[in-house]
């Protein structure tokens, strides 16, 4: 009786295990890193399914001004958001509708420096039908004697995905503010830098005037006849 409980609580743990893989292998997130030249306007696509939701972030963490033009439009040609020279953003499409959704950046008002921008797209598809909650409640139910019961630990595996994809989400924008941050703080270094050397140039020139023109006032070789 024992090795038979073993057996059917192996073979629903593997069950399991597919079952969430399956689920957790639905949401299509996406992050990169590019470069937006000056006067220029790039855009991207990304695939999404009927009724499930997209979210997307955006952050200019390098070039002037730190502000980028965003705009998202729908499958059908609909402008759904449009932002104009805004340093980041996050904006959420629930439901979504199926095709292709664009995503485009704008730099167009820019003619001089080029952009870094960091983006990140969260697709989940649509939830499931409860006749998956229905077959694991069947599987269940025979061996309800069982110290854990599986949906107790579907659940709970389910959360701590959750929990752990939105840590990673976070941490990610934290890294994004960082480099931002960085590159703020090297800038403002460099421009610091840079009008501290101008000024004393110009302090060590007003000296070097200053001592020649009292050594020309004190140093007259012309004799006076008397």
């Amino acid at each position: 009786l024992d090795v038979t409980r073993l057996v059917v609580c192996l073979l629903l743990f593997l069950t399991l295990s597919v079952d969430l893989g399956f689920a957790f292998g639905q949401n299509k997130d996406t992050e990169f890193t590019f470069l937006l030249p000056p006067g220029a306007t790039e855009c991207f696509f990304q695939t999404a399914t009927k009724n499930g939701s997209m979210e997307v972030e955006y952050q200019v963490i390098a070039g002037s001004g730190l502000d980028v033009g965003f705009t998202l439009i729908s499958p059908n040609g609909y402008r759904l958001v449009s932002d104009f020279r805004k340093s980041d953003g996050i904006h959420t499409v629930d439901p979504t509708e199926e095709g292709d959704y664009r995503i485009c950046f704008d730099n167009s008002f820019s003619h001089i420096s080029e952009k870094m921008v960091y983006v990140e797209v969260i697709v989940d598809g649509p939830e499931e039908d409860d006749e998956d909650d229905e077959d694991w409640a069947a599987l269940a139910e025979p061996e309800d004697s069982l110290e854990y019961k599986l949906e107790d630990i579907r659940d709970t595996m389910d959360a701590v995905h959750k929990n752990l994809e939105r840590s990673r989400q976070l941490q990610t924008t934290l890294r994004a503010f960082e480099a931002r941050d960085r590159y703020l703080l090297e800038d403002n270094l460099w421009r610091v830098s840079f009008w501290s050397s101008v000024s004393l140039l110009v302090m060590v020139s007003v000296a070097l005037t200053q001592i020649y023109t009292l050594r020309r006032l004190f140093s007259d070789k012309h004799r006076v006849c008397t």
